[in-house]
C-alpha cells in the first residue's frame, strides 16, 4: 500500500519541487524592463471643409500613428514643418500613415501645401503637452 501511495503522489511532489525552484530563481533573475511608451492612433480626414479634426492633442513621449485620409476631390497633403513631418501628396480617396514620437512639448501648426504654399482653410494645430 505504501508503494502504491508513493506512486499516486509522485507527480504532485515533482510539480511542487519544480514550482518551488522556479520561484526561487524568479527572485534571483529579475529582468529590468523599461516602461513602454504609450501608443496613440489618430485619424485625420482631409475634406472640402479642411482637416477634420483640426486640433490634435498628444502627450509627450507618446508614439503616434497618424492616418491621413483624403476625401476631398483635389490632392492634399499634411505637413508639420516644425517637427519635420510630412505626408506625400494624396489623390482623392488615398490615405497614408505617419509615425512619429511626440517628444517636444509645444504647439505646432499643420497645413496642406500641395500647390506649393499653405492652402486657405487647410490648417490645424497639433499640441504636445
Amino acid at each position: 500500500m505504501t508503494r502504491h501511495r508513493f506512486r499516486q503522489l509522485r507527480y504532485p511532489f515533482i510539480a511542487l519541487a519544480l514550482i518551488s525552484g522556479l520561484l526561487a530563481l524568479h527572485d534571483h533573475y529579475r529582468i529590468n524592463t523599461s516602461p513602454v511608451a504609450a501608443q496613440r492612433v489618430q485619424t485625420v480626414t482631409i475634406a472640402s471643409a479642411g482637416f477634420l479634426p483640426n486640433r490634435l492633442v498628444f502627450h509627450q513621449g507618446e508614439t503616434v500613428s497618424l492616418t491621413v485620409v483624403n476625401t476631398d476631390t483635389r490632392p492634399h497633403n499634411l505637413v508639420i514643418r516644425e517637427l519635420n513631418i510630412s505626408s506625400a501628396d494624396l489623390k482623392p480617396s488615398q490615405s497614408t500613415t505617419l509615425h512619429f514620437t511626440a517628444s517636444k512639448k509645444g504647439r505646432y501648426p499643420f497645413v496642406s501645401d500641395t500647390p506649393g504654399y499653405p492652402e486657405t482653410g487647410y490648417q490645424g494645430l497639433l499640441i504636445i503637452d
